[in-house]
């Protein structure tokens, strides 16, 4: 397939915008230039368009969509206790795949061609079919909960060895599914687990598995963790050998100056997630000092009942926005922001050999935007159009692995 006359936004450091031909065989990017059709070969005319890879989507949580707009105006462990973790466990087969399809749907329209999710204590492998049935990209846990306390509804929790042999048999059935299904660990959250739990985890990472769970996302859920564990968030992961280059650790909005050391020092990725850190009234991550020190970060939305829409177009925004008020007003460009969704959210994931940047090699996921709207900004980058200005709207395309999701 010859994609003709876009200009695009490869996202390769240093690259600069530029209008030229894009070619797909076999899933992949074969070529980017000024290019001549090959007998027979199907072609899309683009003129007037703009192309930027997809977007990789950090952190999400699939069985949550259905819970949209039904727990408001809550900090986050009451979010939790009277009414996230009592919706989850009253999943059943058919509204955690209609939660999934529904996830699916919206990622599709809005850009999102690879992500990676924590799902719920049970029903995974119902999400993972739905995923299945599509040619995203995506890494998936099912939340690992063992101690079984007042604040989880009855028979939420699971032992430690039911919770790591949940995950054990997904990674047996799906992990490495068409090369782009991959199968972590998810911890839900230090609270959650118990110190035999956490040690084996740790054992585990040391070992090569990748972790994501949460950390240092709102003040409540700190005092909590230091009063258990005498310790502030991310000292208490470090601890249990959860900080890695395999580990994504989501939010990490309070984190003080040996914690940012730790997670500098451990090569662990930060999952930002700007919408719902406001939201929840968790504060603003420290985004801007984290890129300084060489952190790798993806953008996420997280659930949608903690943000109530699940679109990349907002993040990026929100996370340009956000930075400038906390760090001034150069500290995160539009490209680079763009950067966070696309090649650094590829990276933070472990996933930088196959996307996040167009170019030869690269698998072909790919967002097609109509940015010649004069409402964007007649003058104006592509970066700025499509940061600060654009919506889903603009979006005319999206394709994963080389497959139409959104026809163009």
């Amino acid at each position: 397939m010859l994609l003709r006359g876009a200009t695009l936004l490869t996202m390769v450091p240093g690259a600069s915008p530029r209008r030229c031909d894009l070619r797909i065989i076999d899933r992949r990017i074969a070529a980017i230039g000024e290019l001549t059709a090959e007998p027979g070969e199907a072609q899309v005319e683009l003129n007037g368009r703009t192309i930027c890879p997809g977007f990789v989507q950090g952190h999400v949580h699939l069985c949550q969509t259905l819970f949209r707009g039904q727990a408001e105006d809550l900090p986050l462990l009451d979010w939790l206790q009277t009414r996230i973790w009592p919706l989850e466990h009253g999943h059943d087969q058919a509204s955690l795949r209609k939660s999934a399809e529904l996830t699916l749907r919206e990622f599709a329209c809005s850009g999102v061609t690879s992500f990676q999710s924590i799902e719920s204590v049970r029903g995974t492998r119902y999400i993972l079919e739905e995923i299945a049935a599509t040619p995203m990209r995506a890494i998936v846990a099912a939340s690992l909960v063992d101690l079984d306390e007042a604040i989880y509804p009855p028979g939420f929790a699971s032992s430690s060895q039911e919770a790591l042999d949940e995950t054990e048999a997904l990674q047996a059935d799906w992990d490495g599914f068409e090369g782009r299904i991959e199968i972590a660990y998810g911890p839900r959250f230090l609270l959650s687990c118990s110190e035999d739990l956490l040690r084996q985890l740790g054992q585990r990472r040391a070992a090569g598995a990748r972790i994501h769970t949460h950390a240092s996302e709102h003040p409540g859920e700190l005092a909590a963790v230091e009063a258990r564990f005498g310790k502030r968030y991310i000292e208490a992961l470090a601890d249990f050998d959860l900080l890695g280059p395999s580990t994504g650790l989501a939010h990490c909005v309070h984190v003080d100056p040996h914690e940012e050391d730790l997670l500098v020092q451990s090569d662990t990725a930060v999952l930002h997630c700007p919408s719902t850190n406001l939201k929840l009234g968790s504060g603003i991550a420290r985004v801007h000092d984290f890129l300084r020190r060489g952190l790798r970060i993806a953008l996420g939305s997280d659930g949608a009942p903690a943000n109530n829409r699940l679109d990349m177009l907002t993040e990026l925004r929100s996370a340009a926005l956000l930075q400038k008020l906390v760090a001034g007003e150069a500290a995160l460009s539009a490209e680079d922001a763009l950067a966070l969704a696309t090649r650094e959210g590829a990276r933070a994931l472990g996933l930088g050999d196959e996307c996040g940047t167009l170019e030869p090699g690269k698998s072909a996921d790919l967002v097609v935007f109509d940015l010649e709207d004069p409402l964007l900004g007649e003058e104006a980058s592509p970066y700025t159009k499509l940061v600060y200005a654009a919506s889903r709207a603009h979006i005319t395309g999206v394709m994963a692995r080389g497959e139409w999701i959104l026809p163009a």
